[in-house]
Parts: structure tokens; sequence; C-alpha cells
């Protein structure tokens, strides 16, 4: 009996050896749970060494921990992925991120990638429009973004909010740049909903609540066997380019780990798992999710970064905010 209580104690002390052996890698990320749920078993069974650690948030939430860590001392982040690419831009420029180009990632169009390798794009996620069809009859579905604004969709149309998404500030700064304050005082003037993030888009789309709404591309597309009644718009004057972005934030101390994750975002295994997820993959080759647009297509059409026009979009960062604040919720 003795003997075996001590080989009890032993074999516990040999586990709890083993877990405290483990190096953590902390993942601050937007990725939705089941992409975190599928990814993670994947990466513990690629590096068994590594203890990997998800914080889950929308962009906007993330950003404000990171800030307000950073303020603090320091974040306990190593990597970050998430769907703000003019924040990741303002930290790059802080010298708040290690350079590092991830194996793999070489094949990245250089516009959906920082020129001085200190961010890279994880996956692409696709800003559309989304109708309810038992609402909207399909031959009376709107064809463009700029259409939103006509009068005939009053009391219809929602979008996110740019001060809570990442993906709708993106959404905004394109549209603002293409057409102008005008019109989003239009959108104002047809009593839009602007606020929430996707998934609040989504659900006042169901429930017709307001019938149309500009949302990403993989939050319909989660839908399409379940609740066929949500359709996908590729806008006529272009589909706009969101982007998940990553970079192994600046830390004392090896990064190696960090990089290591890195390089396997680009695997066929990472890179599938996002397409899984209904984004596209940023690299040729990739088929495009389930029931999505070829990605050639959608790049055909769709609205252009360019790095003038990040640079652009930056220096007016909280003027957009503050604008769009005044005129939609003022």
């Amino acid at each position: 009996m003795y003997s075996k209580s001590l080989l009890f104690f032993a074999l516990s002390f040999m586990i709890i050896g083993c877990k405290e052996s483990k190096r953590e890698l902390w993942i601050y990320t937007s990725l939705y749970k089941d992409t975190i749920a599928d990814i993670q078993p994947k990466l513990e069974k690629q590096f068994p060494d590594i203890q990997f650690n998800f914080f889950q948030a929308g962009s906007e939430e993330i950003a404000s921990k990171v800030n307000a860590e950073m303020l603090a001392g320091g974040t306990k982040a190593d990597v970050l992925i998430f769907s703000d690419r003019f924040w990741f831009e303002d930290m790059a420029q802080q010298g708040k991120f290690i350079k590092y180009t991830p194996v793999g990632s070489e094949p990245i169009p250089q516009t959906l990638k920082d020129p001085n390798g200190f961010y890279a794009n994880a996956s692409v996620p696709l800003m559309i429009l989304t109708y309810n069809s038992d609402a909207i009859p399909e031959k009376s579905a709107p064809k463009t973004f700029k259409e939103m604004a006509d009068p005939k969709w009053k009391n219809k149309f929602s979008t996110g909010s740019p001060l809570s998404s990442g993906t709708n500030f993106t959404t905004v700064a394109f549209l603002q740049k293409a057409y102008g304050w005008d019109y989003f005082k239009s959108l104002r003037k047809n009593e839009t909903i602007s606020e929430g993030g996707n998934s609040a888009v989504i659900r006042r789309v169901q429930t017709k609540e307001r019938p149309i709404g500009w949302v990403l591309l993989e939050n319909v597309l989660r839908f399409q066997d379940t609740d066929p009644k949500m359709k996908v718009i590729y806008p006529a004057d272009g589909s706009i380019i969101n982007s998940n972005v990553m970079a192994i934030v600046k830390k004392d101390g090896s990064s190696e780990d960090a990089q290591k994750f890195a390089d396997w975002i680009y695997t066929t295994e990472g890179q599938d798992a996002m397409v899984r997820s209904y984004m596209y993959s940023p690299l040729p080759g990739y088929k495009a999710p389930k029931g999505a647009m070829p990605f050639d297509k959608v790049l055909a059409n769709a609205q252009k970064w360019s790095p003038e026009l990040l640079a652009e979009i930056m220096k007016n960062r909280e003027s957009i905010k503050e604008e769009f604040t005044k005129i939609m919720f003022q």
C-alpha cells in the first residue's frame, strides 16, 4: 500500500512537472471561437512543449486591451491576430512588433502585408451585402453599396459600427473615400442602424428589423445550410477586402515560439482552417470557402488597397470616427 502511494505521488509530480515545463504562448485574436477550437488541438499536437492560450474578443476590444496593458507595463500577448489593419500599422510605426516574415507567407500580395515585414495577413474577410429573401425579393435586391443611400431603402438597412468593429471601420473608410460624407448623411436620413459588430447586423437581417445589411461574407456563409433565406450580394461597386492581420509583439526574451506559431498559420493545415471558417486564404492556389465566389473574381472587382490609401486613412483615422459619430449618432 505504501509503495502504491509513493508511486501515485511520484506520477502526480511527474505530470505536474510536465505541465509546468510547457512554455506558454498567448494569442489575442478576433478569430471565431470555433476556429480556435479547430486549430488549438492541431497546434498542441504539432508543438507539444508549448501551451497555447487564446484571448478571444472583437478587434476594438483587443486593441483597447493591448493599449491598456502596454501602458501598465507590458502586454501578456505574444501574437496578435485581428482585423484592424490601421491599428497594426500604427503599432508597427511605434516599434511595438518584431520584424518577421513567416515561412510560407512570401506569396501574399504586397498590398495585403506590411512591406517592412512587421505584420502579415493570416486570412481575408470580405465585406459584402446580405438580405433576407423572405422580406426582399431577389429581383428587387440592391446591387451596390452606393444604392443603399436611395430613399427606397429607408428603415431597411443596417451596418456595424466603426467604433466597435475593425472591419466596419475599414468599410466606412473605403466608402467615405469613394462617395464622401454625403453618402453617410443619406444613410442617416434613411434611418440606417449602425450599431454593434457583424453578428448584430446578422440578427437584424434575420429578424427583418433591417432586412438588408453590410456584413462579412463569412457570417452569411455560416448559415447557408441552415438559413437559406440569408442571401449574399457581391456589390457591383466592389466588395471591401479586410485583413486578419497577424503580428508578433516585441517583448524581452525569445520570440521563437511565436515565430513557430506564425509559420504554422501559413502551412496547408493552418490555411485550410481559415478557409473552413469561410474566409479566403491570402495565398494563391487555395479554393474559395464553401459557397463563396472565387477569390480572383473578387479581387478583379474589389475596392483596391494601396500604400497611399493606407497612409491617408491612417492620417485621418480619428477624424473619420468623429465625423461618422456626428452624422450617424447625433
